[in-house]
């Protein structure tokens, strides 16, 4: 009976040490799996900053941010973070420098090179910003960002076949997007084919006749096109958002229809907002098509005095000299846009061409 006893004793010791270990095991683990306090404070700083960015409060945005990377600075989301709060304050160098710096870290996927074509774009630095969106959608090309600026940049870089296929693509299963058909537009109008241009803009318009710059495209288009008071209608529904493009086009309209006084009040109210060359590039264009060689070439130095590094208005510039007989200026120019971008393969047929000539 003792025997027994001290056999249940020794069993009952032994149970008791098993729990006591399994105890300690449960409370390991739970303290390596429990949030510690420095992921806790991680976590919070970037709610917070979330929350700020979402607001608009892009400089309280970046106090958050930067905290999240003084308690650990390997966090992915802080740095880009950091990229996008800069680009919402126009720093593209430092938003730049941000996004750059997830390459350091154990983790980085499309938005990595998604934000730094952001960032090249608004920089106007059209290549660097193609290959960074072109990665980007290898990775994730099923977001919309995503693809639609890839589709600005292959109009931005002279692939307009490509621009053109890949809008096809995501047309067949989101005919809804007014984007797609907006940038099948341009890729159109850059491709000297108006009428498919006009198509094309007037269903974006279709789908979103609140977007202004839907209504911009189709303006530029039906100017290039001579139809000017289509052109004023759709220039004067895109200033529901004020901006350059759509005043500069309404004053070359009413220049083009003899209005002096029209044509001077929308060139005031155009010199009060930023100018883009990829746009006024466009208006330039569109005068080509119109013969207008000479207003041609005032909007594309227009548009070299804004980017000097911008290679489409050079190729404009060099095909309105061609128009013009003045070869020697239409090869420097062809030249210029030929050593700006690598891609356009336009450019180097047409300097081929205007060498030729001269």
């Amino acid at each position: 009976m003792a025997k027994k006893e001290v056999r249940q004793s020794k069993l009952s010791i032994s149970i008791l040490v098993l729990v006591f270990i399994a105890v300690l095991i449960f409370l390991a683990l739970r303290k390596e799996t429990a949030p510690q306090p420095a992921q806790v404070s991680v976590y919070n700083a970037l709610q917070k900053a979330s929350e700020h960015y979402d607001k608009g409060l892009y400089p309280d945005a970046l106090l958050q941010y930067k905290k999240a990377l003084e308690l650990n600075n390997k966090t992915y989301e802080a740095y880009l973070g950091i990229g996008h709060s800069y680009l919402q304050l126009n720093l593209y160098n430092e938003a730049l420098k941000a996004f750059q710096k997830t390459f350091g870290l154990d983790y980085h996927d499309f938005r990595t090179y998604y934000g730094l074509g952001l960032a090249y774009y608004f920089k106007e630095d059209y290549n660097s910003a193609y290959l960074n969106f072109v990665r980007a959608y290898e990775l994730n090309p099923n977001n919309k960002a995503v693809a639609s600026y890839l589709l600005n940049a292959y109009n931005a870089v002279g692939l307009y076949d490509e621009a053109i296929n890949l809008a096809n693509i995501k047309l067949a299963t989101d005919q809804t997007n007014s984007q797609y058909y907006r940038k099948k537009a341009i890729a159109d109008l850059l491709k000297n084919d108006l009428q498919k241009a006009a198509e094309n803009a007037k269903k974006a318009v279709e789908i979103r006749s609140d977007y202004p710059g839907n209504h911009l495209t189709l303006g530029i288009v039906y100017m290039g096109l001579g139809e000017k008071e289509n052109a004023l209608e759709q220039f004067k529904k895109s200033l529901v958002q004020p901006q350059h493009t759509g005043f500069e086009g309404s004053a070359i309209t009413y220049q083009l229809l003899n209005d002096d006084l029209n044509y001077q009040k929308n060139a005031k109210s155009a010199s009060k907002y930023p100018r883009h060359s990829n746009s006024l590039s466009l208006l330039g264009f569109a005068l080509l098509n119109l013969k207008e060689y000479g207003k041609a070439i005032n909007e594309f130095n227009s548009a070299i005095e804004n980017t000097p590094s911008y290679y489409l208005p050079y190729k404009g510039l060099g095909k309105a000299y061609m128009e013009l007989g003045n070869k020697e200026n239409a090869v420097a120019n062809f030249e210029k846009a030929a050593q700006l971008n690598y891609l356009d393969e336009e450019s180097k047929k047409l300097l081929e061409e205007a060498r030729r000539l001269g």
